[in-house]
């Protein structure tokens, strides 16, 4: 997410509903999300928001993040038959966009039950974008068995009042030997939070190789002075 929204054309190729906000509904946006502060804060957030989210905020913002995200994850991903896991998937936009670049087997996995209803409804060829969607606060631990998944990929996740590097380690346990991970984080959040600092380390350690990121913005015409408006996009290997 970014620091403010701004009018758009709904995106090409948007199979969400169209819904209405209803009259006297005050709009959500980026500054709600990162007000909030922890995880039932989150899901008071998002279970007023979801109905909303796609026709009201991405429509109006120019939100182009999820298929960055997508594009770098599947531009080095060996198999696209092994099972991904989409972190903070929120309504599906990036589980969709796995598979129209030909991902065939996408779990998500978020906080709130109404974004995952709005997943749960998202359909790519006449079948279901999500395998299997699974509710759960990252920051308490993920319920996956390790090494089940061969990628990990996130789109708005990781930014202020959500989730820091810390929650990153029970993703690396659930990613099998071998994994990709393209994890999006918000560039303001990236700095203040020390995410480089965390993901050199597991580096140094072992646990990832092929370290490296992608600055790409949040929405179509991002403010290049303005970082809330940009991600860096960090991609490596799990070993």
């Amino acid at each position: 997410m970014g620091s403010r929204p701004r009018k758009h054309p709904t995106p090409p190729g948007d199979e969400s509903p169209e819904r209405t906000t209803p009259p006297g509904t005050p709009a959500l946006g980026p500054q709600d999300a990162y007000a909030v502060d922890g995880p039932e804060a989150n899901r008071k957030l998002y279970a007023s928001w979801a109905a909303t989210y796609e026709s009201g905020f991405i429509a109006d913002s120019g939100y182009v993040y999820h298929r960055h995200v997508a594009e770098v994850f599947c531009d080095g991903l060996a198999d696209a038959t092994r099972p991904v896991l989409d972190v903070g998937c929120g309504t599906g936009l990036v589980g969709v966009e796995l598979a129209r670049l030909g991902v065939a087997v996408v779990d998500g996995i978020d906080i709130s039950a109404e974004m995952l209803a709005q997943a749960r409804a998202k359909h790519v060829d006449g079948r279901p974008t999500y395998r299997r969607l699974i509710e759960a606060d990252l920051t308490a631990g993920v319920e996956v068995a390790d090494r089940t998944y061969a990628g990990i990929v996130s789109a708005g996740a990781f930014t202020h009042g959500h989730l820091g590097p810390e929650s990153i380690a029970g993703l690396l346990r659930v990613a099998g030997p071998g994994a990709r991970g393209a994890l999006g984080i918000n560039s303001a959040h990236f700095g203040e939070r020390g995410f480089d600092r965390w993901f050199e380390a597991r580096q140094a350690e072992g646990r990832i190789s092929e370290l490296g990121q992608e600055m790409r913005p949040i929405y179509g015409d991002a403010d290049p002075g303005d970082p809330d408006q940009w991600a860096r996009i960090v991609v490596f290997t799990v070993t």
